[in-house]
């Protein structure tokens, strides 16, 4: 026998370079991805796709949660009327986390309130849970702002809105206090509820890996990128409502973003998975 190719190094889907630089880059993500889980995430690609592969891995976007703290301090430091002295604001304020407990917005409005030195207990009455909203009798001076992480498409907040319309009940002011947003998600949500979206990152038409207005990808590559996103996910192949993103928060990917990213099943494994746990497809 030969001992021809004995010793030979194994070729690998992608350069050690690219693999050293993505394991840098996506190492604020909860449970960061090693190289050899983005090795194992490559090799589920045919070898003539592998470069489709990197591209997807390149436009990731990544928050930290540096990036997300620094976020809400520069969202509310904008608000016309907040001071954190008393007699310096316009009426009252209040702090929501979205949802209920166990939900993104409650752990969302604790680094929110880190954010902005409102983590101490005297800070407390300020912050409120939804269903708390009707016993403050609010006026229209008031100003009552809602935080959550990320809005895709707008459909969740839209929909939640009859609900916060009712628990206000009143002028006050309400503002939508988000990591990062899109146009689509901005567009949606101030054409059918009386939010005032901040976001300090908001992705454009071009982030949308099927959109026509994103070059990254031939028509082709597309298609291709579908098929794989039907193994990741067969009822939403280019993400919650057809998004279409890669983006990353450092706490949890959001499901706007392509299931090749982030499905973790016996049928596919992913860098950025929502589950920590494997679950069957």
């Amino acid at each position: 026998m030969s001992d021809a190719g004995i010793g030979a190094a194994v070729q690998l889907p992608a350069t050690e370079e690219q693999l050293s630089a993505w394991e840098a880059r996506f190492r604020p993500y909860r449970r960061h991805p090693s190289r050899e889980c983005l090795i194992a995430w490559l090799c589920q690609f045919s070898e003539e796709h592998q470069t489709i592969a990197h591209r997807v891995l390149d436009s990731v976007i990544l928050l930290s949660e540096d990036d997300i703290l620094q976020g809400y301090k520069g969202t509310l430091e904008s608000l016309p009327g907040w001071s954190k002295k008393p007699d310096e604001r316009s009426g009252r304020w209040f702090f929501v986390g979205m949802g209920d407990a166990g939900e993104s917005g409650q752990a969302m409005l604790r680094l929110f309130r880190e954010a902005n030195g409102l983590a101490a207990d005297r800070w407390q009455s300020l912050c409120v849970m939804p269903r708390e909203l009707p016993g403050l009798a609010l006026k229209a001076v008031d100003s009552v702002v809602f935080v959550d992480d990320f809005a895709g498409s707008g459909q969740q907040m839209v929909d939640y809105w009859p609900i916060i319309e009712e628990l206000v009940a009143s002028e006050a002011h309400c503002y939508l206090a988000l990591s990062a947003t899109t146009t689509r998600a901005e567009a949606e949500i101030r054409a059918h509820t009386e939010f005032d979206i901040r976001a300090p990152l908001v992705l454009q038409e071009e982030h949308n890996l099927f959109s026509e207005a994103c070059t990254t990808f031939t028509n082709e590559e597309k298609r291709l990128l579908e098929e794989y996103g039907k193994r990741a996910s067969k009822s939403q192949p280019r993400g919650f409502n057809d998004c279409g993103l890669a983006i990353v928060l450092s706490h949890k990917t959001p499901n706007n973003s392509v299931p090749i990213l982030h499905a973790n099943h016996d049928n596919w494994i992913s860098p950025f998975p929502r589950q920590l746990i494997q679950v069957a497809a």
